[in-house]
């Protein structure tokens, strides 16, 4: 009995040690490697406070490609086929589908925050059917990117009286519940960043709003960032991501082959060390070799 209650000692020492083991946010980061965001108007002020971060700290989330276009829906986005003609996201200044992009970029995820000018609180059966055919399409175009789909994010109290939509972020709620289930239901991933940008009221915080109606301050990007490095410390809680491993090895240098060796020289001509190797032509050897 008295081993038990050591051991049960024991472990409750080990465990909150395990568990205070928090990774540093430059390896947390990483788990974004070879990551492309896409998304609205929202991500585009993502995208402008990485580029203000940028500044003064030249790889703050360079790791990440980000595509964005202001005013598209989730549905518009989940076109397979578009042309010049087409409302869609561009890459390089192309019209592309977001699946074109994610396989030309080669990349290992897709990371999805889209559904405000759909919007997907009042379709919510029509918005989970897009994102259906999102994870079907990019398995066939794309199939060594994972889907990954960001909750959607919160709106103000001046969005639920401008919209006339008082039950509107209730409705929201309800589709990011919705939206969870799809996803592990389809084996894509889902990401909460939408309830740390929530205050007490379960609206998006004031200060966490640039326009106080939907789109994030730097702050509430903050809090995003802040988000995406605790959803990898997750990760690697879980066991399910360990740092590096996804890092391709450097293919070995090639041994170079050794140099053959130089053979010795030797000076042509009369050569007393080397007598009979080489001896000059005589007056006679030339008359016979030229007689006819």
């Amino acid at each position: 009995m008295k081993r038990l209650i050591a051991i049960a000692l024991l472990l409750a020492c080990l465990a909150p040690a395990a568990l205070a083991e928090r990774l540093e946010d430059e390896v947390l980061v990483t788990y974004y490697n070879d990551s492309v965001f896409f998304g609205d108007s929202i991500m585009q002020g993502f995208r402008r406070y990485r580029s203000n971060m940028q500044q003064t700290d030249r790889g703050f989330l360079s790791n990440i490609d980000i595509v964005c276009t202001a005013s598209i829906s989730l549905y518009t986005a989940s076109r397979r086929y578009v042309s010049e003609d087409t409302f869609c996201f561009t890459y390089r200044g192309i019209p592309k589908s977001m699946y074109e992009i994610a396989k030309d970029l080669n990349a290992k995820h897709a990371y999805i925050l889209l559904g405000l000018n759909d919007p997907v609180g009042v379709k919510i059966d029509k918005a989970l059917g897009w994102i259906e055919y999102i994870i079907n399409s990019m398995a066939e175009i794309s199939p060594e990117t994972e889907v990954c789909f960001f909750s959607e994010t919160p709106v103000t109290a001046v969005y639920l009286q401008q919209r006339e939509r008082p039950k509107y972020q209730e409705q929201v709620d309800e589709y990011n519940r919705r939206l969870k289930e799809t996803c592990e239901r389809m084996g894509a991933r889902y990401v909460e960043i939408a309830e740390p940008l929530k205050g007490e009221d379960g609206l998006l915080k004031m200060d966490y709003s640039s326009d106080k109606i939907c789109h994030m301050s730097d702050e509430g990007c903050a809090v995003w960032v802040r988000t995406l490095l605790d959803y990898a410390q997750e990760q690697y809680d879980l066991g399910l991501w360990v740092p590096g491993e996804d890092e391709e090895e450097p293919e070995p240098e090639p041994t170079p082959e050794p140099e053959p060796t130089p053979e010795p020289y030797i000076e042509l001509g009369d050569n007393p060390l080397l007598p009979g190797l080489i001896e000059p032509a005589t007056e006679t050897d030339l008359t016979e070799e030229t007689a006819p």
